[in-house]
C-alpha cells in the first residue's frame, strides 16, 4: 500500500466527512426553521380562519380560504419530507461515507473523472454528486470488475467508458484503515476479509463485496418471473435483499414498501435479515411466512400444513367451479347482531335470477349488489312497520321524517354495518360447503379454501408489484398457485437451490418453469455457482453430493481452513463423549449450531446430553450473538454459522436417497469454518464415498 496515496485518500476522506457534518448542521437548522415557520402559520390559521356558511357566497369564500391554507400545509409537508430524507442519507453516510472509487475516461480528449461510491448519494448543490449511490447506473462500472473498456446502462442506452482505476476502501467514519486497487473479484482482499469475519446473529449488507455474477441478478431488467438457481453459500439471500434495495432506488417515485412482499420459510430467518434494508436506507417490505399469509385471510379454523393443499385439487376447482349448479347449502344467511336480515333461501333466490352466469367472480359481484338493495329494503320495511306500530320514539320518528333520502341511507348503513360488511365480505358464500362438493371430500385444506374463495370472490392484492420467495425449492406447486392467484399483477423473484429441497412433495425447477409459462409469465433463470460461505474443505464435502455436471461448475473463494471431522461410533459412551466435546462452549467468537435431522432426533440429543445440551432454538426466537445452539434442520434453512455439528449422520436419518442427500447437503453447507459430522452406528453411505454423479 503506497503511503503517499494513503495520505491523499485520508485527506480526501477527512474533507468529505467535514462537508457531511456541515451539510448535517445546515439541514438541522433548516428543519428547525421550517418547523418554527409551520407553527407560526398554524397559529395564524387558528386565529384568522373563520368558518362561515351563512349563504352560498360566504360558503365559497370559506372553502377558498381553506384551500389556500391546505396548499400552505402541503408545501411545508413536501419541504419537511425532502429535508428529512436528505438528513437520513447524511446520517447513513457519516457511518462510512463511501467504500469505493472509480476513475472513468469518457472521451480520450477529456480529463478522466473520479466517482466515490457509497450506500447513498449526496450533493451540496443539488447536481454535482459528492458521493454516488451504489445503485446508480454509473456504479455498474465498479461491479463489472474489469479494468479497461466497460460500460453502464442509462434508460436502456449503453454508455461506453474506460475504467482506469477501481479502488476499494476499508474505512469507518473519518478514519481510513487501508485501501487497495483491484479488478478481479476472487482476489479482492476486502471480500476475503469480510468473509473471514465471525458471523453474528444478524445478516449484514456489504455492498462493496457484491460480485459480478451477483450484480447481474441485482441489476437484471424487470421480467415477469426471475428464477435464481444458486448453490449453497452463493449469496442468494443477500442478492435478494440488494435487489429489493435496487428496485426501491430505481422506482423511488412509484414503488412503496407495502407493494413488495417477501415470503420466507420461518420467523427466525425474518429476524436474521430485518436490519439489512434499513442499513441501506430503505424500509423493510411486507415479510411473512406461508402460515402468516393464510392467517391474515380469515380462514376458519386454521389447521393442517403446506402438504395438505394439492395442486390437482386447485386445478379441479378451476375446472369444476364454472359448471356447478348452486344449491341452498352453498350459501349462508345475513344478519345484524344476531337479527336475521336475509336467509340462505333469500340468497339462493337472488342467485337463481342469473342462471346464465356461471359460478365465479362475475356472479358473486352481481349477486352482492342485489343483496345490498334487498337488505336495505328489508331494513326500511322494518323501520316503517316500527314507526306505524309506535315502536319508535317520537324523536326517532320525527328524525326519520326529516332525513333526506341520502341521509336515511347513510344512517341505515351505519346502524346496520355488520350486515352490510357481511355482504361486501361475501360471508354469505359457504366456501367450505362448495369446496367439499367440488373435491368430493369431507374436509378441504386451508390453501384450498382460500384458493376457492379467490376463484369465487376475486379477492386478491392488485396493488402488489413484486413478490420475492426465498428458498422456493421448499414450497409446493400448490403454494405457488395460491401466490400467483393472490398477486395477479406482481412480478415474481424466486430464489433457491433445487438440491436444498428438504421436504417431500415440493416443487421442482422444471415444474416452476411449466407452471408460470402456462400462465403466460415467462421465466428467466440465472445461476449463482460460487460459494462465498464455506471453506474449500467444507464446500468440497457438501458439493460431493451434487450430480457430477453440477459439481464441476461450483467453486469456493474462501481461504483454506480446517478439514471436516467425520467420526463413527459403535459404543454409546464414546459417542456421547464425542458429542459433548463437539458442543462444548470453548469461548470462541460466533455461533456453534447443532443441526438435527428432525424433532425426534433433537429430542434424543437433548435427552442424551442432559444439562450439557445447548439452548434449543424454536420458531420465533432471536439467535444469540455467540455460544452453542441446537435446532431442527428446517429452521436452519437460509442461515449460516461459524461451526456446525451434525450429530445424527447415520444411515437411518440419512439413508441413500435423493431427499436425504438434499437434507445432508443443506445441513453441512450451513458451516463456514468448522464442520463436525458424527454417527452412532453406521455412517450414512452419502458420505462414505458413494458417487452421486
Amino acid at each position: 500500500m503506497d503511503q503517499t496515496i494513503f495520505k491523499e485518500e485520508q485527506q480526501h476522506l477527512t474533507q468529505v466527512y467535514q462537508r457531511l457534518l456541515a451539510i448535517r448542521a445546515d439541514l438541522e437548522k433548516k428543519i428547525e426553521q421550517l418547523n418554527s415557520s409551520a407553527s407560526d402559520e398554524k397559529n395564524d390559521i387558528r386565529d384568522n380562519l373563520r368558518f362561515d356558511f351563512a349563504d352560498t357566497e360566504t360558503t365559497m369564500e370559506t372553502y377558498g380560504e381553506i384551500e389556500v391554507w391546505n396548499r400552505y400545509i402541503d408545501k411545508y409537508n413536501v419541504e419537511s419530507e425532502a429535508l428529512t430524507d436528505k438528513l437520513r442519507r447524511v446520517d447513513l453516510l457519516l457511518k462510512a461515507p463511501y467504500f469505493a472509487r472509480v476513475r472513468l475516461q469518457f472521451d480520450p480528449d477529456e480529463e478522466p473523472e473520479d466517482y466515490y461510491i457509497g450506500n447513498a448519494a449526496i450533493s451540496e448543490n443539488g447536481y454535482d454528486q459528492m458521493i454516488i449511490d451504489w445503485r446508480s447506473p454509473i456504479a455498474e462500472t465498479y461491479y463489472n470488475q474489469e479494468n479497461g473498456h466497460t460500460s453502464y446502462e442509462v434508460e436502456g442506452k449503453r454508455i461506453p467508458v474506460d475504467l482506469l482505476l477501481r479502488r476499494q476502501f476499508d474505512l469507518e467514519k473519518d478514519q481510513l484503515h487501508y485501501y487497495f486497487d483491484s479488478q478481479i473479484a476472487i482476489e479482492d482482499p476486502l471480500l476475503l476479509q469480510s468473509l473471514s469475519r465471525q458471523k453474528s446473529d444478524k445478516m449484514t449488507a456489504i455492498t462493496v463485496t457484491i460480485q459480478k455474477e451477483q450484480n447481474a441478478v441485482i441489476r437484471h431488467p424487470d421480467v415477469p418471473v426471475l428464477l435464481v438457481n444458486g448453490i449453497a453459500g452463493s449469496g442468494k439471500t443477500s442478492v435478494l435483499l440488494q435487489r429489493i434495495a435496487y428496485l426501491f432506488y430505481r422506482k423511488r417515485k412509484t414503488l412503496r414498501p407495502d407493494q413488495v412482499y417477501l415470503i420466507t420459510l420461518n420467523p427466525v430467518f425474518r429476524r436474521y435479515i430485518d436490519n439489512v434494508l434499513p442499513d441501506l436506507g430503505e424500509s423493510n417490505p411486507n415479510t411473512m411466512t406461508w402460515d402468516e399469509f393464510l392467517d391474515g385471510e380469515g380462514i376458519p379454523q386454521r389447521s393442517g400444513d403446506y402438504r395438505d393443499t394439492k395442486a390437482e385439487n386447485l386445478e379441479k376447482i378451476d375446472a369444476v367451479l364454472p359448471t356447478l349448479r348452486p344449491r341452498k347449502e352453498d350459501f349462508l344467511g345475513i344478519s345484524q347482531k344476531g337479527t336475521p336480515i336475509l336467509s340462505a333461501g333469500d340468497v339462493l333466490q337472488v342467485v337463481q335470477q342469473y342462471p346464465n352466469i356461471p359460478m365465479g367472480v362475475r356472479l358473486i359481484q352481481v349477486v352482492m349488489d342485489e343483496l345490498e338493495e334487498r337488505a336495505k329494503a328489508v331494513i326500511r320495511k322494518r323501520e316503517d312497520n316500527a314507526a306505524r306500530s309506535g315502536a319508535l320514539s317520537d324523536e326517532d320518528s320525527a328524525k326519520a321524517l326529516q332525513d333526506s333520502d341520502t341521509a336515511q341511507e347513510n344512517r341505515m348503513t351505519n346502524e346496520n354495518g355488520g350486515a352490510f360488511k357481511a355482504i361486501h365480505d361475501c360471508s354469505w358464500v359457504n366456501i367450505s360447503e362448495i369446496g367439499k362438493r367440488i373435491l368430493g371430500d369431507a374436509r378441504i385444506s386451508d390453501g384450498e379454501w382460500f384458493y376457492l374463495k379467490m376463484a369465487l370472490t376475486g379477492e386478491c392484492d392488485r396493488n402488489a408489484q413484486y413478490v420475492m420467495i426465498d428458498e422456493v425449492q421448499d414450497y409446493t406447486k400448490a403454494q405457488l398457485m395460491v401466490f400467483m392467484r393472490y398477486f395477479p399483477n406482481a412480478k415474481f423473484m424466486l430464489l433457491g437451490d433445487e438440491f436444498q429441497a428438504v421436504r417431500e412433495g415440493t416443487v421442482s425447477f422444471v415444474q416452476i418453469h411449466a407452471l408460470f409459462d402456462a400462465a403466460g409469465r415467462k421465466v428467466t433463470e440465472l445461476p449463482l455457482m460460487t460459494s462465498y460461505r464455506s471453506s474449500p474443505e467444507i464446500t468440497a464435502l457438501f458439493t460431493a453430493l451434487l450430480p457430477a455436471e453440477r459439481r464441476g461448475e461450483t467453486r469456493s473463494v474462501q481461504r483454506p481452513g480446517l478439514a471436516p471431522v467425520i467420526q463413527t461410533f459403535t459404543e454409546d459412551e464414546r459417542y456421547a463423549d464425542a458429542l459433548r466435546s463437539a458442543v462444548q462452549d470453548t469461548g470462541k467468537e460466533g455461533i456453534t449450531a447443532v443441526i438435527c435431522a428432525n424433532k425426534k432426533s433433537l429430542a434424543r440429543i437433548k435427552k442424551l446430553l442432559g444439562e450439557d445440551c445447548p439452548t434449543v432454538v424454536h420458531t420465533d426466537e432471536h439467535l444469540p450473538k455467540r455460544g452453542v445452539i441446537a435446532m431442527e434442520l428446517t429452521l436452519a434453512k437460509g442461515l449460516e454459522f461459524d461451526r456446525v455439528v451434525i450429530p445424527d449422520a447415520d444411515d437411518q436419518h440419512y439413508p441413500d436417497q435423493l431427499l436425504s442427500a438434499h437434507r445432508l447437503y443443506t445441513a453441512m453447507s450451513r458451516a463456514t469454518q468448522e464442520l463436525t459430522v458424527l454417527a452412532r452406528g453406521t455412517m450414512t453411505p452419502l458420505i462414505t464415498g458413494k458417487d452421486r454423479g
